[in-house]
């Protein structure tokens, strides 16, 4: 009986060291397959990945500058940032990366069209970031490379450039009424009024030009006497209703920039 159990034993061991992959050619065909389509889907991500990325990174950078003066011009993406960051994924499952992207920023228009993977929606006046990208994906190990190389844009629902634009013309506008009412040879008083009705009609133009665009402006001033001088002071509010930025893991609606700015008349 224990010959018999002996034999069994022997058997099972027999047939699992059968059943083991043999380390032939066919087998290290497969394997090298395997890695070979492992490696080109890792090289499919890199259009999307480089999309999200800049995504996630203009809306940080509107996030800051929600309730803003909004002065600054939009920053591109860091392509290097992205390169490092992707490189750290990639080396953890045994590739390399090489090769350059660049990403810019500029002005969307209504009519563009946003990259599915960047998730947003062109408007006038918005940001839109394109990305020009030469990159490979290599395994070292097995001598494979997979080269993609791309352009796309994404645009960011948020008329960051128009709401600029806005701002400017309310300050320049705001300055030529002033100047305007001021030397039209009236009283003070008259100069007053003079401005007031011209700062209404500039808003109001300004207002006008912006309907079906999702923005409203608001603008306000206050006057003191300073010596011989009258200081003007203006505030100007310009909200986009239909800005979408998501910020901290949530989606955020509505965006405000605010200008506040001074005009110093000398009194006869």
């Amino acid at each position: 009986m224990k010959e018999l159990v002996v034999l069994l034993i022997a058997v099972l061991i027999a047939s699992f060291i059968v059943s083991l992959p043999s380390f032939d050619g066919d087998w290290y065909l497969y394997r090298g397959e395997a890695r070979m389509w492992e490696l080109a889907a890792e090289a499919d991500t890199l259009r999307a990945r480089s999309l999200i990325f800049a995504r996630a990174f203009v809306d940080t950078w509107l996030a800051r500058m929600n309730g803003t003066p909004c002065e600054i011009q939009p920053p591109s993406p860091n392509g290097s940032l992205f390169k490092e960051e992707l490189m750290e994924d990639l080396r953890a499952k045994g590739f390399s990366l090489a090769g350059s992207i660049g990403y810019s920023v500029g002005e969307s228009m209504a009519v563009g069209r946003s990259d599915p993977a960047f998730g947003g929606a062109c408007r006038d006046g918005g940001v839109e970031v394109s990305v020009i990208s030469h990159l490979e994906v290599r395994d070292a190990l097995l001598g494979m490379v997979a080269h993609r190389s791309f352009r796309a844009k994404g645009c960011q629902p948020t008329s960051y450039y128009l709401m600029r634009r806005v701002l400017s013309e309310l300050e320049s506008g705001s300055l030529s009424v002033v100047k305007d009412s001021f030397s039209a040879g009236g009283n003070l008083t008259e100069s007053m009024e003079m401005m007031r009705k011209g700062i209404s009609h500039l808003v109001g133009a300004i207002r006008e030009n912006l309907t079906g665009k999702g923005l409203d402006v608001w603008a306000s001033y206050s006057t003191k006497f300073l010596g011989d001088r009258l200081i003007i002071s203006f505030r100007a509010v310009v909200t986009d209703g239909e800005a979408v930025i998501i910020y901290g893991g949530k989606e955020r609606r509505g965006f405000t920039c605010s200008r506040d700015w001074e005009v110093s008349v000398e009194l006869p």
